[in-house]
């Protein structure tokens, strides 16, 4: 199931992306979702972020209580307008689902804003599809509240 998410920000890529590579802010974001054990390691060009969440009920019956995300990015360096591009990947560990996509850190008239764009797959026989179409709102939730809570964050930050 092909998901977009873009999240604005009030700020200018520069800012963004050092925002989006901080181990607080991430650990932040994180906690700001339900994870109460995040793992996070991050450099300008990496992120990793290791998280239980409480399982969305539609998808509780497939995978538990809770929901273990691992999602990594990865950025490029900036261009000269201090575009960025990268990778996403969400894997749920032990689960069959992953999300495979872009990430794009574009400057805008206000600031910034990033696109993800990418594939969810669900391999399960027969549900497959079915789970992929409980899973997406979720997954697009997390995108719209790691862009809430990043707006937030750039205020607190000045």
């Amino acid at each position: 199931m092909h998901l977009i998410s873009r999240q604005e920000f009030p700020a200018d890529p520069a800012r963004v992306h050092a925002m989006v590579t901080d181990e607080d802010f991430l650990a932040h974001a994180a906690a700001e979702l339900g994870s109460v054990d995040a793992r996070v390691a991050a450099t300008s060009a990496r992120t990793a972020v290791e998280a239980s969440v409480p399982s969305p009920s539609e998808i509780r019956a497939f995978i538990g209580p809770t929901l273990r995300i691992v999602q990594e990015t990865t950025w490029a360096e900036p261009q000269q307008d201090g575009r960025r591009s990268g990778t996403v990947t969400i894997t749920v560990p032990g689960a069959p689902v992953t999300l495979v996509g872009s990430a794009l850190l574009a400057p805008t008239a206000s600031g910034s804003e990033i696109t993800y764009d990418g594939d969810l797959t669900v391999k399960v026989p027969l549900l497959g599809s079915r789970i992929e179409a409980q899973a997406a709102p979720t997954i697009l939730e997390a995108f719209e509240a790691q862009g809430r809570v990043g707006r937030a964050w750039l205020r607190r930050e000045g």
